[in-house]
């Protein structure tokens, strides 16, 4: 009888510990997850190479298709506002019309202001957009109005996919008195759903 329990006992004692280990494997593997460095935050050495990986792939070109580069690569980057940056002490004032979207999403293309067309905007200021969670990547084609539809390219902008936050691409470089649509086109795969939170629209 005293066999029997001793046995039980042995059994009992390692079965707790056996447990015991397994109980603490998890949590270790747990804390590691954790502690994995793309879920730290980020220090404003890593938010600044961030945007510079960004800005290095955002590609403009002109009404002929060409490449262009109107801005340097520390105004794209100024561009850029990634989830984690500290909100500036000063917003900016907006003085100007605004048109502001609600969320929308693409297989393919979507113009701005919704329909077949979309909007015509005159004099197109800075236009802002935030993706919704991480970027796809995607372009946008501003087309000249030519009665009441799209006319030819006046530029168009190529954006990176993977990051999070927004972009403020600045416009008031293209030829003044005139109105502008924008269309929004998936880069990548079709059936890949390029998904955005908001876009605005600063316009005279």
């Amino acid at each position: 009888m005293k066999r029997n329990v001793t046995f039980w006992s042995i059994v009992a004692i390692l079965c707790i510990s056996l447990f015991g280990l397994i109980g603490t494997s998890k949590v270790e593997a747990a804390t590691a997850i954790v502690s994995t460095p793309e879920t730290k935050a980020l220090t404003s050495d890593d938010l600044d190479a961030k945007k510079e990986e960004i800005a290095k792939q955002i590609k403009i070109y002109g009404e002929n298709g060409e490449e262009i580069h109107p801005y340097t690569l520390e105004e794209l980057k100024d561009m850029i506002r990634l989830t984690g940056e500290q909100p500036e002490d000063n917003p900016i004032k907006v003085t100007r019309k605004t048109f502001k979207s609600g969320s929308f999403n693409f297989y393919y293309n979507y113009w701005l202001g919704g329909g077949t067309y979309g909007k015509a905007f005159k004099n197109p200021i800075t236009l802002f957009v935030t993706p919704s969670g991480t970027a796809k990547p995607f372009s946008i084609i501003i087309v000249y109005d030519k009665n009441g539809g799209p006319g030819s390219q006046a530029q168009k902008v190529s954006l990176p996919g993977g990051w999070v936050g927004e972009m403020h691409f600045n416009v008031y470089n293209m030829k003044r008195g005139k109105k502008y649509r924008f269309k929004f086109v998936n880069d990548g795969s079709s059936s890949t759903n390029v998904k955005i939170k908001t876009a605005s629209l600063w316009y005279d």
